[in-house]
């Protein structure tokens, strides 16, 4: 075979592959389906770092406050001598309390504290705005209820 020849036989060969892939180009394009009515609505997410900022604080304050109260759990030899519960009993009608009862308050106001530190832990997070406004009032609840631990009045209703 000669040159001629195999410059023939690859033409051939070259055409009719050509031919074949361009008849594959040629074919119609596929149609996506239709796209369906209802179209999903993602709640609204506020994000931002001045928030993020103003809770950070909010926790130091709560951690510090934290740690106050802490201290006051465990009463001091002074604070048994001075509220001791023989006098505290007599002296009720001027508005004194024994050790264990300031104790009591204290680990009361322990754990409020450490609630609502929870609560603003979980405002850091991304939720929606109806979320935030839920979290906002358990927070207001909970330092409405820490306000009312020493006013036996207000602890009545």
């Amino acid at each position: 075979m000669d040159s001629r020849t195999h410059r023939l036989l690859l033409l051939t060969i070259v055409f009719s592959l050509g031919t074949g892939l361009g008849l594959a180009a040629e074919t119609k394009p596929v149609t996506p389906p239709a796209p369906k009515d209802e179209v999903m609505v993602l709640p609204k997410l506020e994000v931002t770092a001045q928030r993020a900022k103003e809770i950070d604080k909010e926790l130091k304050r709560l951690d510090k406050l934290i740690a106050r109260e802490r201290k006051k759990i465990k009463p001091t030899e002074l604070d048994k001598t001075l509220n001791n519960e023989k006098f505290a009993k007599a002296a009720a009608i001027f508005g004194g309390n024994s050790a264990e009862h300031l104790s009591a308050v204290a680990a009361s106001r322990v754990m409020l504290l450490e609630q609502e530190r929870m609560v603003l832990e979980a405002m850091k997070r991304p939720a929606t705005i109806e979320e935030r406004k839920m979290m906002a009032a358990e927070i207001e609840q909970l330092r409405k209820t820490r306000r009312n631990l020493d006013d036996p009045a207000a602890q009545r209703f």
